[in-house]
Order: structure tokens, then sequence, then C-alpha cells
């Protein structure tokens, strides 16, 4: 076969290959996957400022420490012991001058009781509940000895210079100088909410602190029964940790000043404590200073709650009875009257009224609003001293 025949032959075997190859059909290419837009890393929240604590006060302190080292040296402990003596032998048929005689006595006791308390002058003037020092398994007597114990360990013996039951405030002394007297504030200025905080010796554990807040004014010893319905009462209400030891020892606000002496607490409960308002204490104070007991003014009416006799009033003091010449009498209060009122002050029960006027003291002028029919009109007289 020629040269050219041959390559002719390649040419059409090569044609037909190309025709083929250009026949042949396409395999389909592979799904190209969908261009998916990454998912938005989801940014970490950014950390919270740090908050600027909420204080009761403009100045106060965020925290406790700087209040309590002020403070802390004013608190006393308060170790109080009694001798209590039993009856005697009624008959001894040898006489009192025999030497069996103390052999067939009954043996004496001690009581002791542990209470807080804080001074209130630099030479040795010191406020506490009169329970601590006067307890009731001594039929209301003081101690016969009484140990007060500074902060720095310090010992005195105390004296009672004057006390008040009805309060349950009292007044020590012992023979110091050069005190650290603690700043007394004013409770009435107290709002509901506020941070408070308690030092004393619960159980013996000296100089305990523990804090709360207010949480609620003007209790009556009749809320919280005990006895305490025959007292003068305008409790504050905390729920700071109180127990026993703590009685008589300062409530403080944040501006380190006692608005309340710690006195009792609801045994059945937790955070139910109970404090003298210092208002009221100081008061109290200033007339076992002056007079070693306390004035306590008096109007002359006996009065129960309206609700009490199914009257459909939910405020004042119903008056039951007006003793013949007192101040009330005098000024024309009637039975049947209610007072709502009490020198611009709001009289929301009969214990309420028997609280104020108590408070007011002897002599001074006072207007009650009062109620009669359908009629209410202002009433002024003056009070006179509480008979015996």
């Amino acid at each position: 076969m020629s040269p050219r025949r041959n390559r002719n032959r390649w040419l059409a075997a090569s044609a037909i290959v190309l025709v083929t190859a250009s026949c042949r059909r396409a395999e389909p290419a592979p799904p190209v996957p969908p261009v998916v837009a990454p998912a938005p890393v989801r940014a970490l929240p950014a950390a919270p400022a740090p908050s600027v604590p909420v204080v009761p006060v403009p100045g106060a302190p965020t925290s406790f420490v700087q209040l309590v080292k002020r403070t802390r040296v004013s608190v006393v402990n308060i170790h109080s012991t009694a001798i209590i003596r039993q009856r005697p032998v009624a008959v001894f048929p040898y006489g009192e001058d025999s030497p069996f005689y103390q052999l067939v006595q009954p043996p004496e006791q001690k009581a002791q009781s542990l209470g807080t308390g804080f001074i209130v002058s630099a030479d040795g003037d010191i406020i506490t509940n009169n329970h601590v020092v006067a307890p009731e398994e001594l039929g209301g007597r003081p101690a016969d000895q009484i140990t007060i114990t500074l902060d720095d360990k310090r010992e005195f013996r105390a004296k009672v210079v004057a006390r008040d039951p009805a309060t349950d405030v009292a007044l020590l002394k012992i023979e110091a100088h050069g005190l650290s007297p603690v700043p007394l504030g004013d409770s009435d200025a107290l709002e509901v909410g506020e941070w408070v905080v308690a030092i004393g010796e619960p159980y013996g554990l000296s100089s305990t602190v523990t804090a709360g807040i207010v949480s609620a004014k003007g209790r009556h010893g009749d809320e919280l029964g005990a006895g305490l319905n025959r007292g003068y009462w305008d409790f504050i209400q905390t729920d700071c940790a109180i127990n026993p030891g703590n009685s008589g020892g300062p409530l403080l606000n944040m501006r380190g000043e006692v608005v309340g002496i710690n006195t009792a607490i609801n045994a059945k409960a937790q955070g139910l404590a109970f404090a003298v308002p210092i208002n009221m204490a100081k008061n109290v104070v200033a007339d076992l200073r002056k007079f070693g007991r306390v004035q306590r003014g008096w109007l002359g009416l006996r009065t129960v709650d309206p609700r009490a006799v199914g009257l459909e009033i939910a405020t004042g003091a119903l008056v039951g009875a007006v003793v013949p010449g007192s101040p009330a009498h005098k000024a024309g209060l009637r039975r049947g009257d209610i007072v709502l009122g009490f020198d611009g002050v709001p009289v929301d029960d009969a214990e309420r009224l028997r609280w104020l006027s108590a408070n007011a003291g002897v002599n001074k002028p006072v207007k009650l609003k009062v109620r009669r029919g359908e009629a209410v009109q202002d009433v002024e007289l003056t009070t006179i001293a509480q008979p015996e």
C-alpha cells in the first residue's frame, strides 16, 4: 500500500475517533455544593458594669466594717448574779441559835443572766434592758451583783441608777472615765427597709455582729404577747439575728447611731426581733436621771378599739369611760367619743392613744381630734402626771 493511502486511512480513523468522542454523551458533572454563608459568631454578652451599692443615706458605708470598728468599743457585756433565798423551815424545835439550824435550811441558789448594754457617757453611764439586771426569776428586784465587761476586757462592778419596767429600760453606772459613748440617733426618722446592725453578746459570744433591715415600726406589746401588753411599747421590728444575750444591746443605723435597744424576739419564728425606739429611751433616761422615775402623761380616758364593740370604724380609740376630775373630763370629752388624732399624729387604736398620752410627758398642752356622731372637732387639754 502506498504511503499516501496509509496516510488517508489514518486520518479517517482519527476523524472517526474524534467524531465518536465528540458524539459521546457527556457524563454529568458532580454537583457543586451550594455556598453557605458561615453562621454568625454570637458575641458573648458584655460583663455588666460593677453596680454601685444602694445605701439608705448619702455617705453611708457600703459595708459594715468601719461602722462596727467605730461602735464596738461602746458595747459592753453585762453579767448579773442574784442570790435566791428559799423560804426557811417554819418550825425548828431547837431555835435559830442551834448549830444544826443552818443544816436543815434549804440551800441558797444563784440565778445568773447575760445581756448587753451600751455606753452613753464618757464617765460610765450605760443603758440596757431592765430584764437584764432584774430578771423575772427575782420577782422584779435587781440582781445582787452586776459585772460590766468592756470591749478591752476590763471589768467593773455596776450599780443600778434607776429603771423603768414599763418600757424595759435601765440606767447603770460604773466608776470609769475616758470611755467612748455611742451617738444616739433619731428613731422617728428611721424608715422601713433601712439597713440596721445589731451588736451584742448572744449566749456569751462577745461582740457578735448581725445585720438586717427595719421590717416594721409601731408594733404594740399586745401584738407580741408574753405579758408585753402591760408596758408602753412602740417596737421597731427587724430581721437582724437576735438571740438570748443580745438583750439591751444597740440597734444601729448606717451612721453608727443607736436607733433602738434590742429587747425581745418571737421564739417560735425566725427573723422576728423587736427593739425599743431610742427616742422613747431618751425620754425615759432623762426622767430617770432627774426624778428617779418616769413622769408619764395622763388624760383620764379609758378607751377600747371601735371594732372590739362591733363598730365598722377602722381606726381611732373609742372612749368607754371618762375619769371624773381628769383633764379629759374638764375638756368635755364623753363616753362614745372617738379619738382620731393626738397632736397631729393619727390614732390607730386604743393602745396607740395610751402610748402617745403617756409619752407626751406631764403638763403638756395637747390637741385631740375627736369624732362625736357625724361631727369632728378639735379638743385642747393639758396632760397631768399619771396616778400611781
